[in-house]
């Protein structure tokens, strides 16, 4: 009998805005974007579990019935088996492909955990909707790994499109009608700080640090704005927006002289606004220009920037 197999298919996640509010439990608008994943899945016979990833040249391969290996790069698929051992009945190989650079800011570590519940969702027939799937994705990264991570990156990808989401312990998901954005989507290619910056957020977020409370109340109030803008497609305040939530990630201490240049010959080259994505310390970073994506692309790359010009990710319906 030939092995059930198949592939899962989920996107990067960019933060339109917001980016770290999630910390503070705060909303957040974050969008899905076609830098695409592929996880490979093929059902076994026996109690053997297989990981690889095509892209570190990685494998690892382990029973079922192991003790749970947290010390490797898949090690969120680790955290997911051990969390649904009960649920799962055979032996497995899973295969990842991925567009997404790895610890780019991009989310990729959420897209692995999202496309890796999806796939055995399907395989063992588990049944678990968008808000348990992302729910337990967080889980494994926040709770299991001791990852410093809010709930912004599995939502966003785990629901696709553009999206409005409450990022509290209750989280919710507002699916925004937005069907396409004119973004340059960048990556700096500087070693990232990520983790630092992220522990450094969180303690001066514990401590009431008043410059860091105050920053983020102003990010809260951009979202808001930013919510009503994109919905009368008003890319011109989206990007004055993007570029005041850069200018306070410079007073967090969150980003990069390189990214601050990127992002104003970004502007310089037509687009309406940009900013970094996600902890910061380097990485990813954005750019509003309709009209103006090669212009921009162009500008990034001539500054040692990385450039994709993307657009909004939507499931299909199956």
């Amino acid at each position: 009998m030939e092995a059930e197999t198949f592939t899962i298919t989920v996107p990067a996640r960019i933060c339109i805005l917001g980016d770290k509010a999630d910390l503070l439990e705060k909303p957040v608008i974050a969008a899905a974007v076609n830098l695409l994943m592929k996880i490979r899945f093929t059902k076994r016979n026996d109690t053997f579990i297989i990981f690889r990833s095509e892209n570190l040249d990685f494998a690892k391969q382990f029973r079922l019935t192991d003790k749970a290996d947290f010390n490797h790069p898949l090690k969120y698929w680790s955290a997911i088996v051990e969390r649904l051992k009960s649920e799962i009945n055979s032996g497995f190989e899973a295969v990842v492909d991925s567009q997404i650079p790895i610890g780019g800011g991009l989310s990729s570590s959420a897209a692995l955990s999202v496309g890796f519940l999806r796939g055995l969702s399907k395989l063992f027939s588990i049944s678990m909707n968008q808000t348990q799937i992302a729910e337990m994705a967080y889980i494994c990264e926040h709770d299991d790994l001791a990852i410093s991570c809010g709930r912004m990156d599995q939502y966003a990808i785990t629901f696709g499109g553009v999206t409005f989401i409450e990022t509290g312990s209750k989280p919710s998901v507002e699916r925004l009608s937005i069907k396409s954005l004119p973004l340059v989507v960048g990556n700096s290619q500087e070693e990232r700080r990520a983790v630092n910056i992220l522990n450094r957020i969180k303690k001066e977020i514990q401590n009431n640090v008043p410059r860091v409370i105050q920053t983020f109340q102003e990010i809260e109030q951009i979202v808001e704005v930013g919510k009503k803008a994109l919905l009368k497609g008003d890319y011109e305040t989206i990007g004055g927006l993007m570029t005041r939530q850069q200018q306070l990630e410079d007073i967090l201490g969150t980003t990069t002289p390189k990214i601050n240049l990127l992002c104003q010959e970004s502007i310089k080259a037509g687009a309406f606004g940009a900013k970094q994505m996600g902890a910061g310390g380097g990485g990813a970073f954005e750019a509003v220009c309709p009209g103006k994506q090669d212009q921009v692309k162009t500008a990034i790359e001539k500054y040692g920037g990385k450039t994709w010009i993307c657009d909004i990710y939507e499931y299909s319906s199956d």
